[in-house]
């Protein structure tokens, strides 16, 4: 099931008898499931005693595969894996798409407050991370987004936070561009070479067990000009229907909200 469920940058269907049964079960994060769901059954039965264990893990597995399992959860939980991730997002567009019917515009901050009554621990930094995909500037706090663009700008920020983390660290590192204020740092808006820029992903991907976007994807989006800017690169990424394909819990953007809320927004546009 969660071969089906999560596909990019995961094991191919055809290598998967070729692993060690140890090796199978790390890759499908078995063992934190296990864990979870056996800590939660003892909680459970402590006020249920007439609860049945093989029923509970049963009912237990079967949220997991269908990605309902993630709601009220904490932090550590909800990211321990790529399948949870791609849940919480699923989760996070179907509970909240009403806003983006009613085409309300949000900041960052009131994005992070409706993330934290499904996750309350969930951290404010992905949130503005995500934020700055569409805005690309520091000063958000109060700068006012569409549920739509935000929602695939979040989707691939918490998909791939570690790699995208690692390749914003890249990036500086080529552009050398210092900020001056409490020594933090800002991409160049100008941008570098996109070949070194391609390069050093590359060898990022080879080198770390990140999760990350199709390198086919990411050889696209840089190799559209000679320069390519960090924001430019992240569009890319958060725009692109095959990333988004790959991930599996969201429609193709144009198609994300209700039909009645398209055919409203498509006449206010004509």
């Amino acid at each position: 099931w969660y071969q089906r469920r999560v596909r990019g940058g995961m094991t191919d269907a055809k290598d998967r008898f070729s692993q060690t049964p140890e090796a199978y079960l790390q890759s499908h994060h078995v063992v934190s499931y296990l864990n979870h769901a056996l800590t939660s059954l003892h909680t459970v039965k402590d006020s249920d005693p007439k609860l049945q264990p093989f029923r509970y893990l049963s009912d237990y597995f079967a949220r997991v595969s269908a990605g309902n399992h993630v709601i009220h959860q904490e932090y550590s939980y909800v990211s321990i894996n790529p399948h949870n991730r791609a849940s919480f997002v699923k989760l996070f567009w179907k509970v909240y798409k009403s806003i983006g019917n009613h085409g309300d515009l949000l900041t960052a901050k009131e994005y992070h407050a409706l993330m934290q009554l499904l996750c309350p621990d969930f951290p404010f930094t992905i949130v503005q991370s995500a934020a700055r995909i569409i805005l690309m500037d520091d000063a958000i706090s109060d700068c006012l987004m569409a549920f739509q663009d935000f929602l695939y700008a979040f989707q691939v920020q918490f998909c791939y936070n570690e790699f995208l983390n690692a390749c914003r660290e890249l990036y500086l590192s080529l552009s050398s561009d210092k900020g001056a204020a409490g020594g933090g740092t800002t991409p160049r808006l100008e941008g570098v070479e996109s070949s070194i820029f391609l390069d050093g992903i590359t060898d990022l991907i080879a080198n770390n067990s990140y999760h990350h976007p199709s390198i086919r994807v990411i050889h696209r989006v840089l190799g559209k000009s000679l320069k390519a800017s960090f924001y430019t690169y992240l569009l890319g990424i958060a725009n692109s229907d095959t990333i988004n394909a790959s991930i599996g819990v969201l429609p193709k953007k144009g198609q994300c909200l209700d039909a009645e809320a398209t055919a409203k927004s498509s006449k206010s546009d004509s």
